[in-house]
């Protein structure tokens, strides 16, 4: 007898349950393929009472219309949001899947499914449903990139001329560049780099830089005249007088001796360049 009367209590409370549950969609009419729509279920007990493994599964296709894409819940209401991914050829009402939640307790909630309308973009009728043709794939255009070419050709032409002004200023434009040690150290660099390693050449361009330094012709007997207009100089003096006293007796000498080495040469000009900057 009360095996009885758990089983009718049983199915009441089912029944009654099933009762509670209700079902409402944002939208239920003009549904296109894609379209969101999404289901709003009120139940008896709270979503944190429904067993998880009893849910509709995510990202499954349920039924032949719809997606299940993501479900929420606040309090007693359970959201489905779903997505038309197939519709009828001519527009009719669908159904929503119904789904049978267990809860906690193991008691059963079985939520019913819900009506909506859906069609398909294609004006069709019963007859020319079943014989509807696609419309084959436009073929693309072949894009202009002349426009694009000349464009990129004007930018590499201005980065060169910007490139080759930068070179030309930083080689031998700038003020710094301009004062004698400089353009003795550019000019000597400049025979190194053509393989023309010529020692007489290397001492005119010395003698040229220490007169235009001193603002006179300084020769090896009046060197202090190059000190006192160049006082930075002083500390290359043993330097400077030993490639003097080469040059006279080089150029000035009934036997000409052997001349300063290019290397030695460059090496002092390098020397009075970094004094030149400092002064």
């Amino acid at each position: 007898m009360r095996r009885w009367i758990f089983i009718i209590s049983f199915i009441f409370s089912s029944q009654l349950m099933a009762q509670d549950v209700t079902i409402s969609l944002d939208r239920s009419w003009g549904l296109l393929i894609g379209d969101i729509v999404t289901a709003s279920i009120v139940l008896p007990v709270s979503v944190s009472d429904i067993d998880a493994d009893s849910l509709p599964q995510l990202n499954k296709r349920h039924g032949p219309w719809l997606n299940l894409q993501q479900l929420s819940s606040n309090s007693n209401v359970l959201k489905l949001e779903y997505q038309l991914v197939n519709v009828p050829a001519k527009t009719r009402t669908l159904q929503t899947p119904s789904y049978t939640l267990r809860t906690n307790s193991g008691e059963l909630l079985t939520i019913p499914s819900a009506e909506f309308s859906a069609g398909s973009f294609l004006n069709a009728t019963d007859e020319d449903a079943m014989e509807l043709t696609l419309r084959g794939d436009q073929r693309l255009l072949a894009a202009d990139f002349g426009p694009l070419k000349q464009q990129l050709v004007y930018a590499v032409a201005i980065a060169l001329i910007m490139v080759l002004i930068w070179l030309i200023w930083h080689l031998g434009l700038r003020p710094g560049k301009r004062l004698p040690f400089a353009k003795a150290v550019f000019s000597l660099n400049k025979l190194r780099w053509f393989g023309h390693k010529d020692a007489d050449a290397a001492t005119r361009v010395m003698h040229h830089a220490f007169n235009e330094s001193a603002n006179t012709v300084v020769i090896y007997s009046q060197l202090q005249q190059l000190w006192d207009a160049c006082p930075w100089l002083v500390d290359l003096q043993p330097e400077i007088t030993r490639f003097y006293q080469q040059s006279a007796s080089h150029y000035f000498s009934r036997e000409p001796q052997q001349n300063a080495e290019f290397e030695s040469v460059i090496k002092l000009a390098r020397a009075c360049r970094a004094r030149e900057k400092m002064a």
